[in-house]
């Protein structure tokens, strides 16, 4: 057993980023946010779902802010950049990838 908030850092000036799985079919990983800190921009080759944990988000995507809250889920657009910005003090969300 392992606790996520034992193995990351939330951070203002960058993402932490913690992996939790990889097999053939799926890569499962959380990312830490400290307020303000970005996530650069970058794509998703592969169709993943993102899962708020704690705190909120900003999701920039084509010129569109969407906030997310605790516990809100998003499928993240294949080959679409975007970014993510923490709202709040501690954010934590995870993404899983369909390999």
């Amino acid at each position: 057993m392992m606790n996520i908030l034992d193995q990351i850092e939330f951070s203002t000036e960058k993402a932490n980023v913690f992996h939790l799985k990889k097999s053939e079919k799926i890569k499962y990983f959380a990312v830490a946010l400290g307020k303000d800190a970005l996530l650069k921009k970058h794509t998703a080759p592969i169709p993943s779902t993102l899962v708020v944990l704690k705190g909120e988000i900003n999701f920039l995507i084509q010129g569109e802010t969407i906030r997310l809250k605790e516990f809100d889920v998003y499928d993240i657009p294949v080959n679409v950049e975007h970014e993510v910005r923490g709202v709040s003090a501690e954010n934590l969300f995870t993404v899983t990838q369909e390999l």
